[in-house]
């Protein structure tokens, strides 16, 4: 990923989308649009249509180096990945070296030829679906600009004061905790095949849980491709620690491990395997996202088709992510997003997305695709679960959670307790400490997580949660070891009815 700077959809000041209407707020890579379609097949139009309007306004369309050539190799795949793959088209400014924002470029092309432009988008920017209530570019309308791969470089503030009470240590904020109870995998039941849930969030940490590689590793790999930050794809190399100055945790600090650990308590026997794409900042660009979900796709055709072997079976797949759209009116029937999660749905794997966590009914997607189903659900693809979080007495929603007719349901998601990184230890101390009579004593250190396990708060842990339950019935199905799309998709189905009652 090329420098680029970020940039905040102002409804007061930009260009109206073609409706007439102002757009919603939107955060999104400024000088990068995505182009939908394999190269030399769907691309070729819209290319050309951003080209020509790029010209005119005097800019330059640089493509940026993407992993399709892997892809394109196997022909059975064409066809499938062309309607969801994307290719990062930078625009440049060679005369004056200024950033150049992409949404006029974008809706001048949509005003020149709207059927072409359906294949050109904003590159949205992609955040954890929690735990930072406080913190939510949807309600910031000034525009800023900073360089990736950081993204960001101060958070931004709205008030929420009620949401924003899960923050705190002792009301679900992030905080270690003791755990006497012995690793579940000791419950661990035998199967011929193990249910592999995949999570794309951030890096895994180190923990005593998660020591066996071939139950749990954030080395995933596709087509020869190692996926992730510091891997092949994306050709980024891991951020640079924060300010040496600032000693405090990131706040997305250990979000994959907890995560991790949530599934491991719910379906031990699961195998999880972690794409580790969002950064110290816990963002990624949406034109990523979809590259690594079509790499996976393809990968699961290649295990169906068996050229790969049945142990890479994807059979769910946790997203605790997400972004606000422009122009959430627009139903966006062939978003890449949309299509890509319908095709993992059609090869029967089982796509959970949390519901997010600025307390509003404004949609966040991938969550919101699952309010945009048919009237019945086809029985030949499993439709995407949006998942919004429970406080600890199981009734109630989390006042952080969003809400609206797209939340498909909900799991426990404020004040859980699971697994953080051990090497976890921030600027914070304890606030008494004492020696005497050869023992140290003090209180308790409120950012020391060596101990392995803490609490934390966020829809980014109810998603997780169903996901595991969900592999939990597909371990009791005996279809299970054969790789199959119709076996997959007759078990995943049997899975979903069980634990929601949605029936095709």
């Amino acid at each position: 990923m090329s420098p680029t700077t970020l940039r905040v959809l102002d409804p007061a000041t930009a260009v109206p989308l073609a409706s007439g209407k102002q757009p919603k707020p939107a955060t999104y890579l400024g000088n990068r649009i995505l182009v939908r379609g394999l190269p030399g097949n769907s691309q070729d139009a819209p290319l050309e249509l951003l080209r020509k309007v790029a010209e005119s306004r005097g800019l330059r369309v640089r493509l940026e180096e993407s992993p399709a050539e892997k892809v394109l190799a196997v022909d059975s795949l064409v066809e499938v990945l062309d309607r969801c793959w994307v290719t990062a088209a930078i625009l440049e400014d060679p005369e004056a070296g200024t950033p150049v924002d992409a949404w006029p470029v974008l809706q001048q092309a949509r005003r020149e030829d709207a059927p072409v432009a359906q294949g050109l988008q904003l590159d949205h920017l992609v955040t954890i679906a929690g735990p930072r209530y406080e913190a939510s570019p949807y309600y910031v309308s000034m525009p800023y600009y900073v360089s990736m791969p950081y993204y960001v470089s101060m958070p931004y503030y709205v008030s929420m004061p009620a949401a924003a009470e899960y923050l705190r240590p002792g009301s679900g904020g992030r905080a270690p905790v003791s755990v006497v109870l012995p690793d579940p995998a000791g419950r661990r039941r035998r199967l011929e095949r193990q249910p592999l849930v995949m999570v794309i969030d951030t890096a895994l940490g180190p923990h005593p849980w998660f020591r066996d590689a071939s139950q749990i590793t954030d080395v995933v790999e596709a087509f020869g491709l190692r996926l992730g930050l510091g891997g092949d794809f994306p050709v980024v190399d891991p951020p640079e620690p924060g300010n040496p100055l600032d000693g405090g945790l990131p706040h997305v600090a250990g979000h994959a491990t907890f995560i991790a650990g949530l599934i491991r308590q719910v379906c031990p026997e699961a195998r999880i395997q972690v794409v580790p794409v969002l950064d110290g900042a816990g963002v990624m660009p949406e034109g990523v996202l979809l590259q690594i979900l079509g790499l996976l796709l393809a990968r699961q055709h290649e295990v169906l088709n068996g050229n790969v072997g049945p142990d890479e079976l994807i059979d769910v797949i946790s997203l605790s992510l997400g972004y606000y759209h422009e122009d959430p009116d627009d139903v966006l029937e062939d978003a890449p997003l949309r299509l890509v999660l319908q095709e993992f749905g059609r090869l029967g794997v089982s796509v959970v997305a949390s519901a997010g966590n600025q307390a509003t009914t404004d949609p966040v997607y991938p969550a919101a695709f699952a309010g945009q189903t048919e009237p019945a659900y086809e029985a030949g693809r499993i439709p995407l679960i949006s998942v919004g979080a429970l406080n600890p007495d199981g009734n109630s929603v989390a006042y952080f959670s969003n809400a609206g007719s797209w939340v498909s349901c909900h799991r426990p998601g404020a004040a859980l307790v699971s697994t953080f990184p051990t090497d976890l230890d921030g600027e914070l101390q304890p606030c008494a400490t004492l020696d005497v009579d050869g023992l140290h004593r003090e209180t308790i250190d409120p950012d020391d997580f060596s101990g392995g396990f803490g609490t934390w708060s966020g829809t980014s842990f109810a998603g997780p949660v169903l996901a595991a339950e969900l592999a939990n019935h597909l371990c009791r199905d005996s279809s299970l070891p054969k790789a199959s799309s119709d076996a997959a998709l007759h078990r995943a189905w049997a899975a979903v009815t069980a634990e929601l009652g949605w029936r095709p």
